[in-house]
């Protein structure tokens, strides 16, 4: 009985999906021309990926009375014999696109939690103040409690802007992050540093982060990687153009805000170092936030390790996911 309504079920999200699917393609055909067609069945295929394959169930928890949701893929068999490792994206993308190579095999050792932090993907709120990290903050650990997160023990891992918003949990809930993995993220970031890096890039960072056409898109994958970036001459700009569209034309005010506000806030007088145990992972030709900086954070908290990775860029978790995934795989269950 028990197998015939899990079957049951999986037959009903299959059927969602390819309705999904259909809407899409109606829309594309008989509606608007301009629709992102290729993206959206792109983005349906990385959702059924995400089901069949990772085992993973997406849900959405609404916080403050519905004024903020979060959205969430979870594992869809939580097991007692695996600790919870919490996943947290960078810019560029919805936590589909940016886990994409990762997810598959963690998802054999860990029970995920993957949110789109609030404003990307289908996360969003009717707050028309709140762009602060400890926002972000509050609204993942709002969202996981509600998913019964609530005897901590949890490890985090987190990539550039998610790193940020990963500390800030470990800083004010202590007692429910364990152990925090950091992956090129400008953490600890003096104002003074912060002017110095956003001065190396033509034109306003917050732009760059959130771009508008496919030569902002190219400018980019350039600097956040250093290996396999080629390709980004060769994709058309209409496909270019679609993913603009897809991630970030809904909420690009927001998503321009929540940068301006990373980069133009002051920071505490003094950096405070937590307690966790704490993997820092970094590529060698990160030119977003320089290698010296991994180095310095390294310094700055007495229960951490660094990583360093050769020939990497920023983007760690598309250029290396292979040894990312064993790292934080050997790291969470202290496996020497």
């Amino acid at each position: 009985m028990a197998s015939m309504k899990l079957i049951v079920h999986l037959l009903c999200r299959y059927i969602s999906i390819a309705l999904s699917l259909f809407k899409s393609l109606v829309l594309c055909l008989f509606d608007n021309f301009d629709y992102p067609i290729l993206i959206k069945l792109a983005d349906a295929f990385l959702s059924l990926y995400f089901i069949t394959l990772c085992d993973l169930r997406p849900i959405t928890v609404d916080l403050n009375d519905g004024e903020t949701t979060v959205h969430f893929w979870i594992s869809a068999h939580r097991r007692i014999n695996r600790p919870d490792l919490v996943m947290l994206h960078g810019y560029g993308g919805n936590s589909k696109w940016q886990f994409i190579h990762q997810v598959s095999d963690l998802s054999k050792s860990f029970n995920l939690f993957i949110p789109d932090l609030v404003f990307f993907g289908k996360s969003h709120s009717r707050n028309n103040t709140e762009r602060t990290i400890d926002f972000q903050a509050r609204s993942i650990v709002g969202g996981l409690k509600r998913l019964g997160c609530h005897e901590g023990g949890l490890a985090v891992y987190s990539i550039s802007y998610g790193g940020f918003v990963a500390y800030r949990m470990a800083k004010i809930w202590p007692e429910m992050v364990e152990k925090l993995v950091i992956v090129s993220s400008g953490v600890g970031f003096t104002q003074q540093q912060k002017v110095a890096e956003m001065k190396k890039h033509d034109g306003d960072v917050s732009e760059i982060l959130v771009p508008r056409n496919p030569r902002d898109l190219r400018m980019l994958v350039r600097i956040s990687m250093h290996t396999g970036i080629a390709f980004i001459d060769w994709v058309p700009d209409f496909i270019l153009s679609q993913f603009i569209a897809v991630m970030y034309e809904t909420n690009r005010k927001e998503l321009v805000e929540l940068a301006k506000n990373l980069l133009e806030r002051e920071e505490d007088a003094e950096f405070y170092a937590i307690s966790q145990k704490t993997l820092i992972i970094w590529g060698d030709k990160d030119e977003v936030f320089p290698l010296e900086h991994a180095r310095r954070l390294h310094r700055q908290l007495p229960n951490s390790s660094l990583e360093i990775l050769k020939d990497i860029g920023h983007g760690v978790n598309i250029e290396a996911p292979t040894t990312l995934n064993n790292l934080i795989t050997s790291f969470v269950l202290d496996v020497s």
